[in-house]
């Protein structure tokens, strides 16, 4: 979570009022600035999930650190991390639950990883780096730590 005091900001693909399952296929996000473990401000942003580079370079401009999805391919995956943004990825959910367990200091994602994920492979990037599959570790409490 952020330093006693000072913000953070999330953004999470939405549909309706869930995780938007498919990020290549989503256009809205959910831009949550959380202080103190608590959300203290939403936004609503569009973005065209074909121009990767231009919602990172938005992102950035916002100050958004964190990105929470549902399924999302290798390459705007591999963009994204390698912009620098943290991705929490093969979510599913209620976006309100998932902001809200997001806030917890340890958050656990059990319960909000997609259906047919199964043993957090994908659920935190390893399935897009097969070196790392045979190193995966069963405590799912650490599924998008933050450090």
């Amino acid at each position: 979570m952020e330093a006693k005091g000072s913000a953070m900001k999330v953004a999470v693909t939405v549909w309706e009022d869930r995780v938007s399952p498919v990020f290549d296929s989503a256009r809205n996000l959910l831009i949550a600035e959380i202080k103190n473990a608590r959300v203290i401000d939403t936004s609503y942003q569009k973005f065209d999930p074909e121009m990767v580079s231009k919602l990172a370079d938005m992102l950035k401009i916002q100050k958004v650190d964190i990105i929470i999805c549902g399924a999302v391919s290798e390459g705007p995956a591999t963009l994204l991390e390698s912009a620098g943004f943290e991705l929490i990825s093969f979510i599913a959910g209620d976006v309100q639950q998932v902001l809200k367990n997001f806030t917890k200091k340890e958050p656990v994602w059990t319960e909000m990883i997609m259906p047919g994920c199964g043993k957090t492979i994908c659920c935190r990037g390893k399935i897009r780096n097969r070196s790392e599959m045979n190193n995966i570790a069963t405590d799912k409490r650490i599924v998008g730590s933050r450090g």
